[in-house]
């Protein structure tokens, strides 16, 4: 399998490529993208950084240049359900920009409520980004299916049960549309995978904990695609 493999950092996956003893080759063209082989995958590494510009532009770049089977992206991001416990590894499949737009009337409007992007036009569905991919499903079925929303900045209690309510959001992250937009366009089949490293109803955190757990599910993954 040709597998694009998309990382906001190298060092969040250090322990799979020490497990392997895999020393990635960097690209001479995009200095942020890493070539390796391992088992029978041709993998595609992308340091994306933080942030969903660096993201959407690194991704683009990638998917311009080469089409691959499967483009996979494992981050971390914070549950808005108290039920959610740390560690968990959530599969988002409906992705919707969180604090993008303006406040009206004291009531917050985001651009598909402002009529600055049509809520039907693609890669824009029923106002959100959603994944459609059913590729190697059974790999992923044990994977809870959620919404996520991509945001800027944390905000404080009221903001983020705002965004729970309004987007029925389970979690968010800094850089999922980054992702998940460029592969729509570009018709890639993808899978968002989310490692739950803050809990923002009950205040716990452990981000040792999501990075592990991180790790376990990639290596699982390779074994099993």
């Amino acid at each position: 399998m040709k597998l694009l493999l998309v990382v906001a950092s190298l060092n969040d996956v250090n322990p799979l490529l020490e497990h392997y003893s895999i020393k990635p080759l960097a690209n001479d063209k995009m200095s942020y993208l890493h070539y390796f082989k391992i088992l029978h995958h041709e993998v595609d590494l992308l340091e994306t950084g933080a942030g969903i510009y660096q993201t959407t532009y690194k991704v683009t770049k990638a998917l311009s240049s080469q089409k691959y089977h499967l483009a996979l992206k494992l981050g971390f991001g914070n549950a808005y359900k108290e039920e959610t416990a740390l560690g968990s590894v959530l599969n988002i499949v409906n992705e919707k920009p969180g604090d993008y737009g303006m406040m009206v009337n004291n009531e917050w409007k985001d651009h598909y409520d402002l009529g600055l992007i049509n809520r039907e036009e693609a890669p824009h569905t029923r106002g959100g980004l959603i994944n459609l991919t059913n590729a190697y499903m059974n790999v992923f079925m044990p994977f809870k299916k959620v919404v996520g929303v991509t945001v800027n900045h944390y905000a404080n209690a009221s903001a983020v049960a705002a965004r729970k309510d309004k987007y029925k959001a389970d979690c968010e992250t800094g850089d999922g549309v980054g992702f998940v937009y460029p592969c729509l366009f570009e018709k890639q089949l993808f899978y968002q995978l989310c490692i739950i490293e803050r809990n923002l109803v009950t205040g716990e955190e452990n981000f040792n904990l999501a990075k592990q757990n991180l790790n376990q599910t990639l290596t699982d993954l390779i074994q099993k695609l």
